[in-house]
């Protein structure tokens, strides 16, 4: 019986959604920034080297089946 005495909240229109979502757009671009040439670098090791990472753990996994193939015949 509680459940029923609570009120329903309606949900923003579409329009002021969007319009909130847009505020949220151009308060993230107001802040950010060119990064220098030391975070840049530093980004770049990084994603190179999940890269790689992942790159290597594809071809174990290549290797892995090729030689299941290679052996049993399948």
């Amino acid at each position: 019986m509680e459940k029923m005495s609570k009120s329903i909240e309606a949900k923003p229109s579409l329009a002021s959604r969007i319009k909130n979502k847009i505020k949220q757009y151009k308060r993230v671009l107001t802040i950010a920034r060119k990064p220098g040439k030391d975070e840049f670098v530093s980004s770049m090791k990084i994603t190179g080297s999940g890269i790689i990472f992942l790159g290597l753990i594809g071809f174990i996994i290549f290797l892995i089946y090729f030689l299941i193939q290679t052996v049993f015949g399948v």
